[in-house]
């Protein structure tokens, strides 16, 4: 899958070509989504969920130009 919209992924597959495979990568890769999302779950779970949400730092009809800097 390393392959859609990489350059990185063109060149891998122009030296192997059967990198293409849709098929191969459900068969042979579909561990990859679960790591992902098992990885994320760990990040998430050491660092938190911090959103930052800057429109609500200003007051209604303020500049951004006079927003606090941070």
């Amino acid at each position: 899958m390393i392959w859609f919209g990489s350059s990185a992924g063109v060149a891998v597959t122009n030296v192997f070509p059967e990198a293409r495979s849709v098929g191969q990568w459900l068969r042979h890769g579909w561990h990859v989504a679960p790591a992902y999302v098992v990885g994320f779950a760990i990040l998430l779970a050491v660092l938190g969920w911090n959103p930052h949400e800057p429109h609500r730092e200003t007051a209604p009809g303020t500049p951004a130009s006079a927003a606090p800097a941070h």
